[in-house]
């Protein structure tokens, strides 16, 4: 039907291309639209990407232009709808194909979001298994299918234009030329095989010199002697069939509990683009352990959407493309599965020249026939082989340790950090111990419950009297007298008291009440006095330690209960700790003459009291 399409194409743009009058290009048009609705029932997506692959757009596009004559100027619009300019379409453009409704509602699809939004998981194992039996089928379809399972081509490409060369020193890649879709570009990239390289080239010559495959190529080459892109959708409308039935039997079917290979949202059975998209799934977690953003740039190479080797920002847009194949995923590893190994004997066509070589190795090896020199030549690549999966093993392994390495530099980092947060804490209680040694000689009060010290006191008497005896029975204590204790001291109104009354005195309440006066200076200087950055200052443990003159460990505690009212202020004025907000200390104070703002604040709003105390 395609091709009957093109020809009405043709005829169409013959008859108007001269034409200067909207009424003698309208009924063109219009017999146009009639055969099109009266012979076709394509959907407005399938009618829109037939026109273009018969030249429909492109053709009138080249035409000369004149408003009124065989075009007409329409608005342009952006994505929001809005008008951004005009441009001249030919009249043929406005009245036949698909208007600007026709097109919206075309290009408006979420299948590809949805399919990425509902992965499907892949055995890599069942994968490589079936897609092995395929590729050792003698059955030309069978075949196709495993070489498109194994190398994530197209069923042209596999058919007609691939070709497949070795790539030294790799066993499981072929450099690949024949890609589809790309408008007279003929690309040459590396590619993935999920089996040996040698196996994959072995397999599409087999497929190639079946008389069925040549017998294809020959008709649909016949057909569109010019048109290779032409030619390819005629061999993939003629094998498609036969290669999905392929690819249901083996992979999954509809009625299926268990399928090989899951089926893709939206899909009711497998087909070949769900090859494609599992083979970029799993060659891709084979041999890319990189980045997310590598890894669908791997992909995107793999399959032919991107091939640049140093890519501008604008060229990755083509990823996109990828992102419609990104649906499979599988989490374990992917193995090199070997070629299958084959029993029966078959001939072997060698040139005179090797055949002499052959029985020359035969009697240096001292072997029966030339199958066993055969036999030895295929041990020895398979070792090469071997060597170059282990080979590249160990690169794989490289990569890991080098992640690994990088990880333990950045946590052994991390406790060098943490060793010198702890050495500059030991130094400040070492500190804060010499002082508290230093006050322990002063006489302290005790204030003890006298119900608690009788009991204590006789608790005593009787060990004492016990290690005396030797455990031994004894009289009655006689009655304790109760010892006299100090009486319970009224608790003091540290707030109610001056700056020299608390500055003045060691109790542990009253340092509570020199670190929140501290706290309050800083607070109404920054509020009152300071001017700018460079003259305020943060509210800190050191800050509060050196206009209080009380230890590091005692403020610490007094931050903690009253860290919000410190956070607060201090991202007021854009001081707060941004890397950890929980932790009021910061670097806010770092360059700052900060002796000078503390005498400062000491001498305007604690009385002289505070920062002196503090420094002696």
């Amino acid at each position: 039907m395609s091709k009957a399409v093109q020809e009405q194409v043709d005829q169409l743009f013959v008859a108007v291309k001269d034409l200067q009058s909207l009424e003698e290009i309208k009924l063109h048009c219009e017999k146009f639209n009639e055969w099109i609705n009266t012979n076709t029932n394509y959907s407005i997506k399938s009618l829109g990407t037939v026109l273009s692959r018969a030249g429909f757009y492109k053709k009138f596009k080249s035409l000369p232009l004149e408003q009124g004559k065989n075009a007409d100027s329409v608005p342009k619009h952006d994505a929001q709808g809005n008008v951004t300019g005009y441009e001249l379409k030919h009249y043929v453009l406005l009245l036949c194909g698909l208007d600007k409704k026709d097109w919206e509602e075309r290009n408006e699809t979420t299948r590809v979001s949805l399919r990425l939004d509902n992965g499907q998981e892949i055995s890599p194992d069942e994968y490589l298994e079936v897609t092995g039996k395929l590729l050792e089928s003698q059955d030309l379809h069978e075949v196709a299918v495993g070489l498109i399972a194994a190398t994530g081509r197209r069923p042209h490409e596999i058919l007609a234009r691939a070709k497949f060369a070795a790539v030294e020193g790799q066993s499981y890649q072929v450099m690949f030329t024949g890609q589809g879709k790309k408008r007279g570009d003929q690309p040459v990239f590396v590619i993935a095989t999920l089996y040996p390289a040698s196996y994959i080239i072995e397999r599409l010559n087999w497929l190639r010199k079946e008389p069925s495959t040549k017998a294809l190529l020959a008709e649909v080459a016949k057909e569109n002697p010019t048109d290779v892109a032409a030619q390819n959708r005629a061999i993939d409308s003629r094998r498609n069939g036969s290669l999905n039935r392929v690819v249901r039997a083996y992979f999954g079917d509809k009625g299926d509990k268990a399928p090989i290979l899951n089926f893709r949202h939206g899909e009711e059975q497998d087909n070949c683009k769900a090859l494609r998209a599992a083979y970029l799934a799993l060659a891709t977690e084979r041999d890319c352990q990189g980045s997310t953003g590598s890894k669908m740039l791997h992909a995107a190479r793999s399959a032919g959407h991107f091939v640049k080797d140093a890519p501008t920002d604008r060229d990755l847009q083509n990823l996109v493309t990828t992102l419609g194949y990104a649906d499979y995923y599988t989490t374990k590893p992917v193995g090199f599965p070997d070629a299958s190994e084959k029993e029966k004997l078959v001939q072997v066509r060698a040139i005179p020249a090797d055949f002499e070589y052959l029985k020359e190795l035969q009697a240096q090896w001292n072997l029966p026939n030339q199958q066993s020199v055969v036999s030895r030549l295929i041990e020895h690549h398979k070792n090469r082989v071997d060597v170059a999966k282990l080979l590249q093993e160990a690169q794989q392994r490289v990569v890991q340790l080098e992640a690994e390495i990088k990880e333990l530099r950045q946590i052994n980092n991390q406790l060098e950090d943490s060793n010198n947060q702890l050495e500059i804490a030991n130094k400040q209680l070492q500190q804060e111990k010499t002082a508290m040694e230093s006050t322990a000689s002063q006489p302290t009060t005790v204030t003890l419950n006298v119900t608690e010290l009788d009991s204590w006191l006789e608790q005593k008497v009787i060990e004492v009297v016990n290690k005396v005896t030797g455990g031994q029975a004894i009289a009655p204590a006689a009655k304790v007298i109760p010892a006299k204790v100090a009486p319970i001291k009224e608790e003091i109104d540290w707030q109610a008291k001056t700056d020299a009354e608390v500055w003045g005195s060691k109790a542990t309440l009253a340092a509570v009440e020199k670190i929140r006066r501290s706290y309050q200076a800083i607070c109404l200087y920054n509020d009152t006095v300071a001017t700018g950055e460079g003259d305020r200052l943060a509210i800190t443990n050191q800050a509060l330690r050196d206009l209080s003159g009380c230890n590091g460990l005692l403020v610490r505690d007094w931050i903690e209960a009253h860290k919000d009212e410190v956070i607060s202020h201090n991202a007021k004025f854009g001081m707060e700790n941004k890397k950890d907000p929980s932790n009021p200390a910061s670097y806010a104070n770092k360059g700052k003459d900060t002796d000078k703002i503390l005498l400062l604040i000491n001498e305007e709003f604690l009385s002289g009291e505070g920062f002196k105390a503090g420094r002696n």
